[in-house]
């Protein structure tokens, strides 16, 4: 690599890590003002996954990879040792859920998979996207209903929506877009609270598990 494309990644490097930090600050203030817990939290998993996308159009795999590693460990650290540093995407101390911190492990892992195992740099993005993105759109649309919370399909059509569109990044479409149903589905299908059933992981294993089986490890593209 020459020394023009080395600080040519290590600037977007920081862009990614800035962002995905700007996500964490932003949540951090708007819960300090008083806005909802679950809002802030989409907030920033929603951009999150820009970031993430950030590292997918502008960085080599290793490179990725290694900063979506990073982040994961540093997110677990602060959860289990400052919490409060989290507390625009977590609960409080003692919570035994730990969303935010699973969150960023599925992105750290879809991208090694998809991209660093599997060479497609899509097939890594796409699972956490709809984790980033459709889960969360899903959701908002859940938090501002009134009524019909457990039998309203609209927060299901909202997320396939969502997950549809990005599932144009892909190649074969109607791969990614079985995929997009997959995730759409499990984040329907929530039938327990146990703190170990969280979409941040069901949602990626269940459309990367599918757009494979679909298409078939011999047909991945870089």
């Amino acid at each position: 690599m020459t020394s023009e494309g080395t600080v040519e990644t290590a600037v977007w490097s920081l862009g990614v890590i800035g962002l995905a930090l700007v996500g964490l600050l932003s949540a951090a203030v708007l819960r300090d003002r008083g806005v909802d817990r679950a809002l802030c939290r989409r907030f920033a998993a929603v951009v999150g996954g820009a970031a993430y996308l950030v590292a997918v159009l502008e960085l080599d795999v290793r490179c990725a990879i290694i900063l979506a590693a990073a982040m994961a460990l540093l997110i677990a650290t602060l959860r289990f040792r400052l919490i409060r540093h989290l507390r625009g995407v977590t609960g409080d101390a003692g919570e035994t859920r730990f969303g935010e911190t699973v969150f960023a492990v599925a992105g750290a892992a879809s991208l090694a998979i998809g991209w660093g195992i599997l060479g497609d740099r899509w097939l890594g993005f796409l699972p956490l996207a709809f984790m980033a993105w459709g889960d969360n759109v899903a959701g908002l649309v859940r938090d501002h209903m009134n009524h019909g919370r457990g039998t309203s399909f609209r927060p299901s059509l909202a997320m396939f929506a969502t997950c549809a569109a990005v599932a144009v990044l892909y190649q074969p479409y109607w791969a990614g877009l079985a995929g997009a149903v997959a995730a759409t589905a499990v984040e329907r299908i929530h039938w327990t609270s146990h703190p170990l059933w969280d979409d941040n992981w069901t949602v990626p294993a269940a459309s990367i598990t599918t757009i494979l089986a679909i298409v078939g490890s011999s047909e991945l593209h870089p």
